[in-house]
């Protein structure tokens, strides 16, 4: 999930050349990652920490709403100060990427989170 629409097509394009990734949603903001999760249920949700409607949903709601089915968070902000990393765990975020470094972090990252065994490993990611 990421507010920007330029963001969303870099890690559009980044998970597109993993055939291990599935890509199954898109959203724009936190309600809709809500939404989107709940719909498609991800094995790993990426998670801009600083997008529009955060006056509307707390990090509490956001994080429950993603645990309510069992994602896996992976946080990503161009921050990553003391105050970043401890929004990134109010969000439940296993990791905070760096946004400027996606290119190399994003892929082991997933990969990571969303493994499975043998032949049936097949990351399932969402972002918005």
């Amino acid at each position: 999930a990421d507010d920007t629409a330029l963001m969303r097509k870099a890690i559009r394009t980044l998970l597109g050349h993993e055939p291990e990734i599935e890509l199954v949603a898109e959203a724009a903001n936190f309600a809709q990652s809500l939404s989107m999760t709940r719909k498609f249920k991800p094995q790993v949700v990426i998670l801009d920490l600083h997008m529009p409607d955060s006056s509307n949903l707390t990090p509490m709601n956001v994080s429950e709403g993603l645990r309510a089915y069992r994602a896996a968070v992976l946080a990503i902000s161009v921050w990553n100060d003391e105050d970043t990393r401890a929004l990134a765990q109010s969000y439940g975020a296993s990791e905070l990427l760096d946004k400027m470094r996606l290119g190399q972090e994003l892929i082991p990252a997933v990969m990571k989170l969303g493994s499975g065994t043998g032949a049936e490993r097949k990351a399932r990611a969402m972002y918005n």
